[in-house]
């Protein structure tokens, strides 16, 4: 695919010709600096990109489907969903944790007296100590790993096929972010869950992906293995990250 954006009369490329497929089940890691156009294949896929931004070029296949339309529509957030990097912006601030997870499960067709249980058990997935005391909270009553943890469960609580997790961490202590990426990652091998790691570090990417893309200015350099991509890069970028 490739993207522009409209500077008054000419046209920029944003994203050059990036190519790639994700397995079922598993990881692959987009990783890049700021400005590399990571996040903006995330956009691509949720039909997101701002007015200014042209998709310009090439095509969106889930799973043998082109991504267009009504149809797209109709894969996101059951099929395809997605994890923020900003988990305590991402929550809204004037409902609790079980209002928002029961609009989701609303969202997925799950009968309303499953909502209770199915989100307890969701929340006991990842990890999060009360998970039926931790419905009636708020986002600004927990931390930043925990309202993380709360939005890994909602990605999965429709076991999707692919999950598209935008800078999860970014926001977290270190600590804090080993710990959700091992839960991203149990939880993942638990339901042969597809992702796609958006990140801006290398030596996570290789820790938890199967594959890593590097991305450069809109461009992907490289491509490959996760350990060899990390432990013999052939690209000069690849080496600086």
């Amino acid at each position: 695919v490739s993207v522009t954006v409209k500077v008054g009369d000419s046209k920029a490329a944003l994203l050059r010709n990036v190519s790639f497929e994700v397995g079922v089940g598993k990881v692959l890691g987009l990783v890049g600096e700021s400005g590399a156009g990571k996040s903006m294949v995330g956009r691509v896929i949720s039909g997101m990109l701002p007015e200014n931004l042209q998709f310009s070029a090439g095509h969106v296949y889930f799973q043998g489907k082109e991504m267009t339309g009504r149809q797209a529509r109709s894969f996101l957030g059951k099929r395809i969903a997605f994890i923020p990097q900003e988990p305590l912006s991402a929550l809204n601030p004037v409902l609790t944790v079980g209002q928002q997870m029961f609009e989701h499960l609303k969202y997925l067709g799950l009968p309303r007296g499953q909502w209770q249980a199915y989100s307890v058990a969701r929340l006991e997935e990842v990890g999060l100590p009360d998970p039926a005391g931790m419905l009636s909270r708020y986002a600004h009553q927990l931390s930043g790993g925990q309202c993380q943890r709360i939005l890994i469960a909602m990605a999965f609580s429709g076991d999707p096929e692919l999950i598209v997790a935008d800078e999860p961490t970014t926001a977290l202590d270190v600590i804090t972010q080993a710990q959700i990426i091992r839960t991203l990652r149990e939880v993942q091998s638990k339901h042969n869950t597809a992702v796609i790691l958006i990140t801006h570090d290398l030596r996570m990417a290789a820790h938890v992906c199967d594959e890593v893309a590097v991305l450069y200015a809109g461009d992907m350099v490289e491509r490959g293995p996760a350990r060899r991509v990390l432990e013999s890069p052939q690209h000069p970028y690849s080496r600086s990250l």
